[in-house]
């Protein structure tokens, strides 16, 4: 747990229930860990924006899979934290009190319609960049084909390919456990000319060198000439490597419903645009989960490929989302 700093610890000595203290000690000290890695500093609660609420929140929903209620009651502590820093003229505003808490009642995880995934995949070809195509191409076989997070794309190593059997091994996945995962073939073939073309174009570094422990995906260094490569990418850069795929994929489905002339699969393509443009990176998870049930794969299989502790996390997947509703109603039509 991240030292809190003398604001923070203020405003605890404030609580006077012990347990009430250990619980808002916890929440603040989970979100200044997450607010740390994000910003790169010290936690400063003078500092706080409600984008930053609102980014944590997105960030325990899909990152860390957690459940609404405990995002909610994260989220109360900020609140009533945020309204102590408004009393003590830290902050203008309370950043929290505009953010909302999530439903709590039992609904599918937002996924995406097939052929918006297979939108997102053709978007990266129009990438004018060569390198920023190859890069992006290897992202989305790791969360698109394979089901990793965000977190864990940008911890795969390069000793963690083995692209002759077809494998991605996740070291470090949620509750620091170890999985092996089946690659498809088209996600072989991306990351091979990847790895061909941009990563390692003079081979695989040796086994057991240091190079083998780099990790596999690589971002520009902005702070250097002529901005070169370097091994690393931040979930900062993936979500925002995604959000621009997911508009450019949006931006093509909206110029093809204006040429559709059949107006039913006009709106498909409108809202599977729409759907796109609020689409995070882990939305393609659950898309393959979906994709996997909907083919003929049991809970277990889902369960083992996303690396969920408990078979009831993976049976969410079960659960209608709204365009499985919207779907049921369409065929329920008079």
């Amino acid at each position: 747990m991240p030292m809190l700093n003398a604001t923070t610890d203020r405003y605890l000595a404030t609580l006077r229930e012990p347990a009430s203290q250990r619980a808002a000690r916890a929440d603040l000290a989970t979100f200044a860990r997450w607010w740390e890695e994000q910003r790169g500093r010290a936690f400063d609660p003078t500092q706080l924006l409600a984008k930053d609420i609102s980014a944590w929140v997105r960030h325990r929903q899909d990152d860390e899979e957690r459940k609404p209620a405990t995002i909610n009651r994260g989220l109360s502590t900020l609140r009533r934290f945020g309204e102590w820093l408004v009393a003590e003229r830290l902050l203008r505003e309370n950043p929290a009190k505009g953010v909302r808490d999530l439903p709590l009642e039992e609904r599918g995880p937002r996924s995406l319609p097939d052929d918006a995934v297979d939108a997102v995949l053709r978007a990266v070809q129009a990438e004018e960049e060569k390198h920023i195509r190859l890069r992006d191409g290897a992202l989305l076989a790791l969360l698109a084909y394979a089901g990793l997070r965000s977190q864990e794309a940008c911890d795969v190593q390069l000793r963690d390919l083995d692209l002759d059997a077809g494998n991605v091994i996740v070291r470090l996945g949620k509750g620091r456990k170890t999985r092996r995962i089946p690659l498809h073939s088209d996600a072989v073939n991306l990351l091979r000319r990847y790895l061909r073309e941009l990563r390692c174009p003079d081979g695989l570094p040796a086994i057991g060198s240091d190079a083998e422990r780099e990790p596999l995906l690589v971002a520009q260094d902005r702070t250097k000439l002529g901005h070169p490569l370097v091994p690393g990418m931040s979930t900062r850069l993936v979500r925002h490597r995604i959000a621009i795929l997911c508009q450019r994929a949006a931006d093509h489905l909206r110029a093809a419903a204006k040429k559709e002339p059949r107006v039913e699969r006009a709106g498909q393509l409108t809202q599977m645009a729409a759907q796109l443009e609020a689409a995070s990176p882990h939305a393609l998870r659950h898309s393959l989960a979906r994709r996997m049930l909907r083919r003929g794969a049991d809970l277990s299989e889902v369960q083992r490929v996303l690396g969920h502790s408990r078979l009831s996390t993976t049976g969410i997947y079960t659960v209608p989302d709204d365009d499985d509703l919207r779907n049921a109603i369409d065929r329920a039509g008079i």
